[in-house]
């Protein structure tokens, strides 16, 4: 009788023990990243987007000009005229601030603050070995997730791999190291980003056994930026804002059933993408316009190679709207072999 009664205060005990679990992993969730602008900028907080954001310089059928839009997140590149209609077709990862402070030779001065808390993992010193010039990442630790601001284009860098640092503490200072970026144009380009793949090197190994790899799993095709500059916009309006929430908000573009891989990694870090369901037969993943998964769901039986499902109607050639990851038009769609590429990041074939 004793023992039964043992049993059943251990059960009753692993229950709650469990339920406390599921408590704190969503209150994990649920924690709102409190992220700082970087620079002594914060004109994108007082709607003056011509001040925050660094222009490109854009000639367009014999039209000069230097919009600032092109400092923005998204597909602000590249205009097209396709069936008499402009539509950008390079997609931008970050966002592009302008600095405030320049000395007498126009240098910049801005210095470059972490947004919030966490541990620098890599930085790149050399200007050349990189588009992004001397940049440096930081895992930030948000809902109990890891995410990678990546600061970039910087003259000088002031942490080394592997430092600790808390919100606002100095890492570098603004500059314009990196490709296609002269004085006049020197700004922070950041990001906020996944980590995709943690045997990134595999994966880079089987496409570019060539290129050579010098930055590990911080290369820029591992790391998936979403909208930072928009996040700042709404976190401003909600304090509240989870990264999970802001991620509910995104349009999916379309949607990519893949075979289920035993090194889907992506969803040890972000759990919340799949609501923390591991295993499956297969996976259907919704991405956004960018090309960032938002939402992956189970799905019924194995397959043998992804396959897209579902394209947002457009009028317009996908490859054009999708970095390239999507080919054909109207109802005719499948990936690219870029795309196909990948998805093998995304859930690495034969695994």
């Amino acid at each position: 009788m004793r023992e039964d009664i043992a049993r059943s205060s251990l059960g009753g005990a692993t229950l709650i023990i469990f339920f406390v679990i599921c408590l704190l992993q969503r209150d994990l969730w649920a924690q709102a990243p409190k992220i700082i602008l970087p620079t002594e900028n914060h004109a994108l907080l007082e709607g003056d987007n011509a001040a925050f954001y660094q222009y490109v310089k854009r000639d367009f059928e014999g039209a000069v000009s230097e919009p600032w839009e092109g400092g923005k997140y998204g597909f602000v590149r590249d205009p097209r005229k396709v069936a008499g209609t402009i539509i950008y077709t390079r997609f931008h990862e970050g966002i592009d601030i302008r600095p405030v402070r320049r000395d007498a030779n126009s240098e910049p001065l801005d210095l470059v603050h972490a947004i919030a808390g966490g541990k620098v993992v890599y930085t790149n010193p050399v200007p050349s070995y990189s588009n992004y010039g001397r940049y440096i990442v930081i895992e930030h630790q948000f809902d109990g997730c890891p995410y990678y601001g990546l600061y970039a284009h910087l003259s000088t860098i002031r942490v080394n791999s592997g430092d600790p640092v808390s919100q606002n503490d100095v890492i570098g200072v603004l500059g314009h190291s990196g490709e296609g970026i002269d004085r006049e144009r020197a700004h922070l380009h950041l990001e906020l980003n996944l980590l995709i793949n943690a045997d990134f090197e595999k994966w880079s190994s089987k496409y570019f056994p060539a290129d050579g790899n010098r930055h590990g799993i911080y290369n820029g095709q591992n790391l998936d930026g979403f909208d930072i500059g928009r996040f700042y916009l709404e976190q401003a309006k909600n304090p509240e804002l989870t990264i999970p929430q802001f991620f509910q908000e995104e349009t999916t573009w379309y949607k990519v059933l893949v075979p289920a891989s035993k090194r889907m990694d992506l969803l040890d870090r972000y759990p919340w993408l799949s609501g923390g369901q591991r295993e499956a037969p297969s996976w259907e993943i919704s991405f956004n316009q960018a090309g960032v998964p938002i939402h992956v769901k189970a799905a019924d039986g194995p397959i043998l190679q992804p396959v897209v499902t579902w394209v947002k109607s457009s009028a317009y050639p996908y490859a054009l709207q999708t970095r390239g990851y999507l080919q054909g038009s109207g109802s005719n769609f499948s990936l690219s072999p870029e795309g196909r590429r990948y998805m093998d990041l995304i859930s690495p074939e034969h695994e």
